[in-house]
């Protein structure tokens, strides 16, 4: 697996951790997470297991576990200066690749 996508996918697995621990500790269900922010079960399991999601739905969830948006995004993951320039430069290569076709 390609080192930006491994830095990528941690921190959106953090998230998504942080948002089963707030879910389960005010008692939700993943159906009934979606049911109050508009989702479906489904939805709310690939959240918690790092999908990617708008920061609309980041505070949305934030506000129906009655916590604050930080609580969801922050872990002791640290991030190198180099993890950073590889997404950048990953991104830019696509967008490259994408113009040629």
């Amino acid at each position: 697996m390609k080192k930006e996508k491994d830095v990528s996918a941690a921190f959106l697995l953090h998230i998504g951790e942080n948002i089963t621990k707030k879910r389960k500790e005010n008692n939700f269900s993943l159906e009934k997470l979606g049911l109050e922010i508009g989702l479906t079960r489904m939805q709310i399991h690939r959240i918690e297991h790092g999908y990617n999601i708008t920061m609309k739905t980041l505070l949305k969830i934030a506000l129906a576990l009655n916590t604050k948006t930080d609580e969801l995004v922050k872990f002791d993951y640290k991030f190198k200066k180099d993890d950073l320039e590889k997404l950048v430069n990953n991104n830019k290569s696509f967008k490259k690749q994408l113009k040629k076709n």
